[in-house]
């Protein structure tokens, strides 16, 4: 064989050595959080046989394992000039969630107007993302780059075990980020992070919603989207309060919610293939067929 001929050979195994290796290490075990519900009530206690899981369409054999604690959780707060109108929602929404936070977890703090700011790396403590909102000071900046600020912190935690978790508290809104909601929704899909969202500036919206133009409307249906498929994408929740007394019962409902998750373990069968693959996890009682409960869980995976 000729000497050309077979270093072309041998580049095209090593290539073929190296894409298998890649697919090898895509087939891993995933883990999956999601929540059970029937109508209003969480459901606790199911067992294996309880569920089923499809992977496109085709079953998937899994476990369920202990969901891991303490989880990582980032509160990642919009703080612009731009917020000033709904200042107070966003204030109050912080403040009742580090009352309601349990000790035993981890906590970091970031909030965001032109650019990510990391205010508190995680901690244990929570008073001392009490103590670094507090001193804040007003806000510098007039832009809010939400789109960004979520993509950016997607990356951060992307590397990172355990249970990750993002409280957004915020309106939506998006000025002049770099990255695009398609961007923040890729980023998302690859990335085992659930989010629940705190919005901000409801109350203002129904307050003022008649006296908007059509494009403002658009702008805010746009920004709320958004926020809801962050919390369809991912298995969290999005809460939208008409009145500043609400946050308090949802700082409560997701903590509550994070407390009542189940984690399933499974292998993947797909191929790193940049294609967005769905998942579709059924929860029912066995012994009544048409008692089929609600599972709040990620919508699939996007495998690079």
């Amino acid at each position: 064989m000729p000497r050309t001929r077979r270093i072309l050979l041998r580049c095209a195994l090593g290539a073929l050595l190296l894409a298998s290796a890649s697919a090898a290490q895509s087939l891993g075990q995933r883990s999956l959080y999601f929540t059970v519900e029937d109508g209003e009530r969480l459901v606790t206690g199911l067992r294996e046989q309880n569920f089923r899981l499809y992977e496109d369409g085709q079953p998937v054999p899994f476990r369920l394992a202990e969901p891991e604690k303490p989880v990582l959780v980032t509160i990642l707060v919009e703080y612009s000039q731009a917020s000033g109108l709904y200042l107070n929602d966003i204030v109050t929404a912080v403040r009742e969630l580090w009352d309601a936070a349990p000790e035993d977890n981890w906590y970091a703090l970031a909030t965001y107007s032109q650019e990510l700011q990391i205010h508190q790396d995680f901690t244990r403590l929570k008073g001392e993302i009490r103590s670094a909102f507090e001193g804040l000071g007003q806000p510098f900046w007039g832009e809010v780059n939400t789109y960004d600020a979520v993509y950016e912190v997607l990356e951060k935690l992307e590397f990172l075990e355990r249970r990750r978790v993002i409280v957004l508290v915020g309106s939506g809104l998006n000025t002049l980020s770099r990255h695009t909601m398609s961007d923040v929704q890729k980023k998302l899909e690859a990335t085992n992070v659930t989010i629940f969202v705190m919005g901000a500036g409801s109350l203002l919206r129904g307050q003022y919603d008649a006296y908007l133009d059509s494009m403002s409307r658009m702008t805010l249906l746009q920004s709320e989207a958004f926020l809801n498929m962050l919390a369809k994408k991912s298995g969290g929740q999005a809460f939208f309060p008409r009145f500043e007394t609400a946050y308090r019962d949802i700082a409560r409902t997701i903590f509550t919610m994070l407390d009542c998750q189940y984690r399933l373990l499974y292998e993947s069968r797909v191929r790193p293939d940049n294609r967005f693959h769905r998942l579709r996890l059924e929860a029912f009682d066995p012994n009544d067929p048409k008692k089929q409960y609600t599972v709040r869980v990620r919508e699939g995976w996007r495998w690079y």
